[in-house]
């Protein structure tokens, strides 16, 4: 008999910028090292969920200088894989840019199935005290956070007090919008550039 399991879709960060010389600036400061090698926290996490998840990470177009509309597009690609079976557990985890463009998604649109977990990891709620970068037209209407409440059961929020790419002050704004969350402050975990994320395989385990 086949092996029906839970679904989890991961949307990694990315950059966005308001202009062309922005962005070349960004290319500019950005530091090259061809031998690091980069661990991803959310590779392990798939990972660590393999055996009772299938796992959807769509490479969201043009990550470097991100767009909301392609990534729109893009993330409805997953629509068709979604099985819409109540007792399949579906779980979102975005991660900066990621976590961004699951809160404007799930406040403007609605998500075909009603989503069990929503994990947002350094979610940028506006463009105050980011470097280098704007949201863009990822930004969203604060207001419309509640329609999130209304298709996700659990909501989780991550962030670390010495974030040094989203200030830590952004999730203290989400947190005057959302009335149901379950926040977990860090004090020295920086931006998450970490290989291993402990505390959301636990709290996605521990939520089913």
């Amino acid at each position: 008999m086949e092996n029906i399991k839970n679904q989890v879709i991961f949307i990694r960060g990315g950059e966005n910028f308001d202009s062309k010389e922005e962005f070349y600036n960004y290319l500019r400061n950005r530091k090259y090292d061809p031998y690091k090698k980069k661990r991803s926290w959310r590779d392990w996490l798939a990972w660590g969920l393999s055996e009772d998840f299938d796992a959807f990470v769509p490479d969201m177009p043009n990550k470097q200088w991100a767009d909301y509309e392609a990534w729109k597009i893009w993330f409805e690609k997953v629509f068709p894989y979604i099985n819409k079976d109540k007792s399949i557990k579906l779980i979102m985890v975005g991660n900066s840019l990621g976590s961004t463009f699951l809160v404007k998604y799930l406040s403007e649109s609605r998500f075909p199935k009603r989503v069990d977990q929503l994990h947002l990891v350094s979610p940028a709620f506006d463009d105050e005290g980011l470097i280098g970068e704007k949201l863009g037209n990822f930004k969203f209407n604060p207001a419309n956070i509640r329609n999130i409440e209304e298709q996700v059961d659990h909501i989780f929020l991550y962030h670390s007090v010495d974030d040094d790419m989203v200030p830590f002050e952004h999730s203290q704004k989400f947190l005057k919008y959302f009335k149901k969350i379950n926040f977990m402050k860090f004090e020295d975990r920086g931006h998450f550039k970490q290989p291993a994320f402990m505390e959301i395989l636990q709290n996605i385990k521990n939520n089913l």
